[in-house]
């Protein structure tokens, strides 16, 4: 089971990297051509191709070679099953685990820590869709991932103009229709699990500029008249931003955004019809990078020119205290059976190597992890395979675990 962790993180890891990498080189032509709107939308490329690097591919099953059987050596209660040292997939299974606690331990503290210092929050006395904060001099926020809400200081009407106020508002209600609060929380989540993985954090922080920008433009296309008093109300706040990882604020913090940003309210407004063939780009990309990550899962897993053994003659097979010494603990306390299929190279000697597990049942026993552990016993006959030499082949194998007999 931990070998298929690491294997499925470090295939969904690779492809949101190559999404996060593309999208770095589309965002600001796409922006240009087709609208800040579908350069904030070309993110849900990344976590697609993830995804589509998770859909499981089976072995064809006209490869397999013969069904192995293994019976458990144990026949009474009283036989242990021997404990096994943790291997270097289960090490770094819980290395893995234990960034992502870290990692979440460490956001979590960072937006308790924003949250308490805001003070109590009440809902606004001019208008109840707003809570007030105790605190004073900081750029209004959406705050919350289940119930997002807009949050302003105590002394926001002593800060910006009547006019400026609406602007920011109008822009703070953009991030709450478009649901950007929960997409942070989800991506706040994804860098916890993608902590090691540099290139996810970085997607992230662009991905939150990019939304700080669509929302721009999405307010300065409502007031068309108001440009200037809303780039000199980002101007007057840049200082006032304290950053929180599921918080949408105003203005997003860093120099390098708040230039963007800027620089897109002084740009000429898209067309409806260059919109919708950003929408439809965006699609595209989305379908196009999906299929490429599905097609390289499958030609991963598509036995290649290699010849494949169905008849192999084993000189060797585990026996029953050899199977005994990995079944998964879990499955032998509950009694369970199950079985493996996996796939391998022979070498010259018959001896199997560089085995990957094709499919395993059930699902939340280890029995995959156990049949890589079961082929270090496996020898075929070195000299023949279906009338062929061995080497440079391979072989598919089933392997059906037999419940230990208690």
């Amino acid at each position: 089971m931990s070998a298929l962790l690491l294997a499925a993180l470090l295939r969904a890891n690779l492809a949101a990297s190559a999404a996060v990498l593309l999208i770095l080189i589309l965002r600001r032509p796409v922006r240009h051509r087709f609208g800040a709107l579908a350069a904030y939308a070309l993110w849900l490329v990344a976590p697609i191709c993830a995804a589509a690097s998770l859909i499981p591919v089976e072995a064809p099953p006209e490869a397999l070679a013969p069904v192995v059987r293994l019976v458990s050596a144990a026949t009474t209660a009283a036989t242990p099953l021997v404990r096994q040292a943790p291997d270097l997939a289960s090490i770094l299974v819980v290395a893995w685990l234990a960034g992502v606690i870290a990692t979440f331990s460490l956001l979590a503290f960072r937006q308790a820590r924003f949250v308490g210092s805001l003070g109590r929050l009440a809902p606004s006395r001019t208008n109840r869709t707003l809570l007030r904060a105790e605190r004073q001099g900081f750029g209004p926020a959406v705050i919350g991932a289940l119930r997002p809400r807009i949050v302003t200081p105590s002394d926001f009407e002593q800060l910006f103009e009547p006019e400026a106020r609406d602007l920011i508002l109008a822009h703070e209600r953009v991030h709450l229709a478009r649901g950007d609060a929960p997409i942070n929380a989800l991506a706040a989540a994804l860098q916890c699990l993608a902590w090691f993985n540099p290139l996810v954090h970085l997607g992230v922080r662009v991905m939150q500029a990019d939304q700080e920008i669509a929302c721009d433009a999405a307010v300065v296309a409502r007031h068309p008249q108001a440009r200037r008093i809303y780039a000199e109300t980002l101007l007057n706040t840049l200082l006032l931003s304290r950053p929180a990882p599921l918080a949408c604020h105003w203005p997003a913090t860093g120099q390098h955004p708040l230039m963007e940003r800027v620089t897109m309210l002084n740009s000429s407004s898209v067309s409806p019809l260059r919109k919708a063939v950003g929408a439809a780009l965006v699609g595209g990309l989305a379908l196009l990078g999906a299929g490429a990550i599905a097609a390289l899962s499958a030609c991963a897993t598509k036995p290649t020119a290699q010849v494949m053994i169905t008849q192999p003659i084993w000189i060797e097979k585990p026996t029953g205290a050899d199977m005994l010494r990995y079944y998964p603990t879990d499955a032998a306390k509950a009694g369970a059976g199950g079985r493996a299929t996996i796939s391998c190279d022979v070498a010259s000697d018959g001896r199997l190597r560089d085995c990957i597990v094709r499919a395993q049942a059930p699902a939340q026993y280890a029995f995959g992890e156990a049949a890589l552990k079961l082929s270090q016993h496996f020898q075929m006959e070195a000299n023949a395979m279906d009338g062929k030499h061995t080497r440079g082949g391979r072989v598919f194998i089933p392997i059906v675990f037999a419940a230990p007999q208690t």
